[in-house]
C-alpha cells in the first residue's frame, strides 16, 4: 500500500455539526483545514433533527442558513406540551432576530453543512477512513488515514475528533470512558410522515406526553412533512424494531390526543430505532487534541440541544484554536478553556435529560409543576429548550413547592406517594446544583441525578496491523498540567 504524508494547520475527523462548524472559522482565519468522514454525503444519521432559536442562529453564524431556508422547511414560533389535563403553549424567544425553530433531515442539513465548510476554504474528504493518531513526545501531531486504498498521514498542530458517541480519535487519545456518565431509560424510535393536517398543522414543536412516552411532533422540510419522534422506555425498543407497525399503533392508542393529531398520516417512513444513548462526559482536551459534538459530550435528545451545542461549541472551538494554533502552550490552554466553558453552558441540561430519561408516566407532583407554566405565552418552559437560562432558573424553587402544595391539596391525592416522590426529587435538586456552581471542571463526584449500568460499547481498535498509537507520556502530563494553570 503507497503513503502519501503532508501537512495541514488543522484535521478534523467527522463533517456533520460540530466538525463543519470548527472549520469555517478556522479556514476563515486563512488556515489550512482538512476534514475527513468516512460516509459520503449526503447521508443520513440518528437524530432529534431540531435546532430551536438558539440553535438557528448557529446556522446563520456559520452562513449555512440561506440554504437551508431554500429546503423550504417548516418554521415553527411556538413550543406546545400536552400532557393529560396541562397543556401549555409559549412563543419562543428571538435570538439574533431569529424567532422560530426547524426541523430538516440529517441527510439534507449536513449536505449544506459541507458545502459551506468547503465555501469558507476547508477542504473536506468524504469516504475516508480514519485508522490512528499520529504522536510525537506525548503530543498528537496528526493522523493517518485510508481512502481507495491509499494511506495516508496527515500531519497537523491539531487534531479535532468530531466523530461521535464511539469516536475513534477518542479512544486513540485515551478518553474513550467518560469520567461521569448515566444510563438512559428511554429508547428512541422516530418516522417521517405526510402531515394530516398538511401545511395547515399548528406552528409549534409539540410534545405528547401520555401512558410513559414521550412524543414529538416536529413540522419538518418540505413544509406539510412531519417528523414523529418516541421517546419511549427503552425496554420496548426491541418490540418496534421486531413488529414496526404494530407497536407504533400501540403507541398512538395509549396516546388519544397524539392519535387525533398524526393518527391519519400518510407516506410514514422506515421506522428508525436506538437504545443506544448512555449520556457522559469525555476528557475533551489534551495536547494537540479536542473533542467536539458527541465525541466529548452526549445528553438524552429529550433536551432537544445535542445539533445546537455541536454547532455552537464546534463554532466556538474553530475560534479559540485560529488565534493560538502556532504557540502550543497557548493553544492547550485555550482548548482546556473551551472545554470548560462547554461543561458549564451543557451541565444544566446534562443533568434536565437525566431527570427526563428515566421511564414511566407522568407523576402528580410532576404535572402540578408542569401547570404553573400554563396560561402564560411568554417564553419560560421553552427557555429550557432555548438555553436562555439554567433549568434550576426556569423550574425554580418556588414553582416546586406551589407544585408540591397543589398536589398535596388535590382531591384523592395520594400523599404518602407523594412524599415518597419528593425524597427522590429533592436530593436531585440539591446535588445537580451543587455540580454546577461548586464542584468545579471535571468533577467526578457523583450526582442524584445519574445512575449506573450505562455503556458506550466497546471502544473502537486499530487494526492489528498497525503499530500501537504511542500511549501518554510523562512529558503529555507535564504539559497538560502546565496547560490547567495558564488557563486559571
Amino acid at each position: 500500500m503507497s503513503t502519501v504524508v503532508e501537512k495541514v494547520d488543522v484535521v478534523i475527523v467527522g463533517a456533520r455539526c460540530a466538525g463543519t462548524a470548527a472549520a469555517v472559522p478556522l479556514a476563515q482565519a486563512g488556515l489550512t483545514v482538512v476534514v475527513l468522514d468516512k460516509a459520503r454525503f449526503p447521508s443520513d444519521t440518528i437524530s432529534t433533527h431540531v435546532l430551536v432559536p438558539n440553535g438557528v442562529q448557529e446556522l446563520k453564524f456559520m452562513g449555512a442558513l440561506p440554504k437551508i431556508l431554500a429546503l423550504n422547511p417548516s418554521k415553527s414560533h411556538y413550543l406546545t406540551l400536552h400532557d393529560g389535563d396541562v397543556e401549555i403553549t409559549e412563543r419562543y424567544k428571538p435570538f439574533c432576530g431569529i424567532d422560530y425553530a426547524i426541523c430538516v433531515p440529517r441527510d439534507q442539513q449536513d449536505a449544506i453543512l459541507v458545502e459551506t465548510a468547503r465555501e469558507a476554504g476547508a477542504e473536506v474528504r468524504e469516504r475516508t477512513n480514519v485508522e490512528q493518531v499520529v504522536w510525537r513526545d506525548g503530543r498528537a501531531v496528526g493522523v493517518r488515514c485510508v481512502s481507495d486504498g491509499i494511506e495516508y498521514e496527515i500531519q497537523a498542530e491539531l487534531v479535532v475528533g468530531a466523530d461521535g458517541r464511539h469516536s475513534r480519535i477518542a479512544a486513540e487519545v485515551g478518553a474513550y470512558t467518560p469520567y461521569r456518565a448515566s444510563k438512559n431509560g428511554r429508547g428512541f424510535a422516530f418516522r417521517y410522515l405526510d402531515d394530516p393536517l398538511g401545511t395547515d398543522a399548528p406552528d409549534a414543536l409539540e410534545i405528547f406526553r401520555a401512558d410513559g412516552d414521550q412524543v414529538l411532533v416536529l413540522p419538518s422540510c418540505p413544509a406539510g412533512r412531519t417528523l414523529v419522534v418516541n421517546m419511549t422506555d427503552a425496554a420496548t425498543i426491541p418490540d418496534f424494531r421486531r413488529d414496526p407497525d404494530l407497536y407504533w399503533q400501540r403507541m398512538l392508542d395509549r396516546n388519544p390526543m397524539l392519535k387525533t393529531r398524526v393518527g391519519a398520516a400518510t407516506n410514514l417512513s422506515k421506522l428508525r430505532t436506538t437504545d443506544d444513548l448512555s449520556a457522559y462526559y469525555r476528557r475533551s482536551t489534551g495536547p494537540g487534541w479536542a473533542l467536539a459534538g458527541d465525541a466529548g459530550h452526549f445528553k438524552d435528545p429529550v433536551t432537544g440541544n445535542g445539533m445546537r451545542d455541536a454547532l455552537k461549541f464546534g463554532r466556538l472551538l474553530g475560534e479559540a484554536v485560529a488565534t493560538t494554533l502556532h504557540d502550543p502552550v497557548r493553544l492547550d490552554a485555550a482548548l482546556r478553556g473551551w472545554e470548560a466553558a462547554r461543561d458549564a453552558d451543557t451541565i444544566s441540561t446534562y443533568h434536565w435529560g437525566n431527570r427526563e430519561s428515566r421511564p414511566g408516566a407522568t407523576s402528580a407532583l410532576t404535572r402540578e409543576v408542569l401547570r404553573t407554566f400554563v396560561g402564560d405565552d411568554e417564553p419560560n418552559l421553552s427557555d429550557t429548550f432555548n438555553r436562555v437560562r439554567p433549568i434550576e432558573s426556569v423550574i425554580h424553587p418556588g414553582r416546586l413547592v406551589t407544585g408540591l402544595v397543589n398536589a398535596l391539596r388535590a382531591p384523592g391525592a395520594d400523599r404518602r406517594g407523594i412524599l415518597r416522590e419528593l425524597r427522590v426529587e429533592l436530593p436531585m435538586e440539591i446535588s445537580l446544583r451543587r455540580h454546577r456552581l461548586l464542584d468545579g471542571f471535571r468533577s467526578t463526584k457523583p450526582t442524584a441525578t445519574e445512575r449506573p449500568g450505562w455503556s458506550l460499547g466497546p471502544e473502537p481498535q486499530a487494526p492489528s496491523c498497525r503499530p500501537a498509537a504511542e500511549p501518554q507520556t510523562e512529558a503529555a502530563a507535564e504539559a497538560e498540567s502546565q496547560t490547567a494553570q495558564v488557563s486559571q
